[in-house]
């Protein structure tokens, strides 16, 4: 019998409700922002899209912007919920979605540490354990004691991503987060993805640099304004998506 994967994605389908229209007087646009109706239609995200992730490999999410890749894996950290079909994945994850956010401004370096690894689901023994490499990690050691509000956007970001980053987990789902950031900080960021390949620990990286993409991620999904246009080996996933010719399929493994 053949092992369970690690990420499971069946004919998902995620819509949202969104305004019809914009609002022809203060009074209408006063009850949309009160939520007490006003014209509205489904907009479907994402539709159809069935794939899986076997431990110990990593995927790549490409496609233009509003593909769908963020909302993917906002399904898959547990933020939204699928419309319809079913999404499982099992084992601990880590999602790195917005660098910064979840952050007290108003509380010290150490203690959003401690704070922030709580809300991703880390208890304080490891984090305590990792504390010394995570802050170097983020280059704060002068600011320990300083707090968040004091911080550049930059620092912010690095923390957020240190925390992630020095803790064990089976998968890690990253949004495109090297786009900001300064060249220190995303080499810092690529060795430890370079690192979790090595070994073999799981990773979900939507990304536009395609360049990382056919390094780091041995299958691919292609998007397309929702649509799933392609999911195998990512050398054929990016010779379809660069070539403009994503509207066929490439191969799936045997088995699945």
């Amino acid at each position: 019998m053949m092992p369970e994967p690690l990420v499971e994605v069946s004919h998902l389908t995620k819509e949202f409700r969104v305004a019809s229209a914009r609002p022809r007087s203060l009074f209408n646009q006063l009850r949309r922002t009160l939520w007490l109706g006003g014209p509205r239609r489904r907009f479907r995200a994402l539709s159809d899209v069935t794939f899986w992730l076997e431990e110990g490999e990593s995927l790549g999410l490409v496609g233009n912007n509003g593909a769908g890749k963020s909302t993917l894996l906002r399904i898959l950290s547990g933020i939204y919920r699928p419309t319809s079909g079913s999404c499982r994945v099992r084992g601990r994850l880590t999602p790195v979605l917005e660098l910064g956010v979840g952050m007290s401004l108003d509380l010290s370096v150490r203690e959003n540490v401690f704070l922030y690894g709580a809300m991703i689901g880390f208890r304080r023994e490891p984090l305590q354990q990792h504390f010394d490499e995570i802050i170097a990690f983020a280059g704060l050691e002068d600011f320990v004691e300083a707090r968040v509000r004091e911080l550049s956007t930059g620092m912010r970001q690095r923390l957020t991503f240190a925390i992630n980053a020095q803790l064990d987990s089976d998968l890690l789902l990253i949004d495109d987060i090297l786009a900001v950031g300064d060249r220190t900080f995303r080499e810092k960021a690529y060795g430890v993805f370079y690192q979790r390949r090595r070994e073999r620990k799981s990773l979900i990286l939507a990304s536009h640099d395609l360049d990382a993409v056919g390094e780091l991620c041995d299958r691919s999904l292609l998007l397309d304004h929702g649509e799933q246009r392609a999911f195998g080996p990512t050398p054929e996933v990016l010779e379809l998506y660069t070539s403009g010719d994503g509207a066929k399929s490439v191969g799936a493994a045997p088995g699945r």
